[in-house]
């Protein structure tokens, strides 16, 4: 959804907390709001909602610091997954400028000492960091959209 009374956009969002089979979905999250604040209901050991904070007790225990928040990368072969890591200092307008969507984000949260197989591009070796597939860019559905930088 975009007003333009305000210049933004406000996001559908999904949050995967996968170390502890929970998911999320928040609806009319503005652009320019980051991911920390996005994640403080959830994961912030103070201001965290105390039944959510229960279920998400890993992540309330652990450091921020070992909080990695990650989307997956769409167009790739089935069985190549890999994703990209967002940063949470940043806007969410920020983190998916460049990125492929469909439908909507889905945010990743893990624990990077427990995220075993999720591979995140440029940090096995064998990929650049940067998503050069040209692949990336083609839309192939109403559904499917890649943000960009209109500045």
């Amino acid at each position: 959804l975009f007003l333009f009374r305000e210049k933004k956009f406000y996001w559908h969002l999904k949050l995967v907390f996968p170390h502890c089979h929970a998911e999320y979905t928040l609806k009319g999250v503005p652009d320019d709001k980051t991911l920390a604040d996005i994640l403080k209901p959830y994961i912030d050991p103070v201001e965290s909602d105390p039944v959510v904070c229960q279920r998400l007790k890993i992540y309330t225990a652990s450091p921020q610091s070992d909080v990695q928040i990650l989307m997956k990368i769409e167009n790739r072969k089935q069985n190549s997954v890999r994703y990209n890591e967002l940063d949470a200092s940043r806007s969410l307008l920020d983190n998916l400028k460049g990125k492929v969507i469909i439908e909507y984000p889905t945010l990743f949260v893990v624990l990077k000492t427990l995220k075993n197989d999720m591979v995140v591009l440029g940090q096995d070796g064998s990929e650049p960091a940067e998503n050069s597939d040209s692949e990336s860019s083609s839309l192939s559905s109403m559904e499917e959209g890649e943000i960009r930088d209109s500045s």
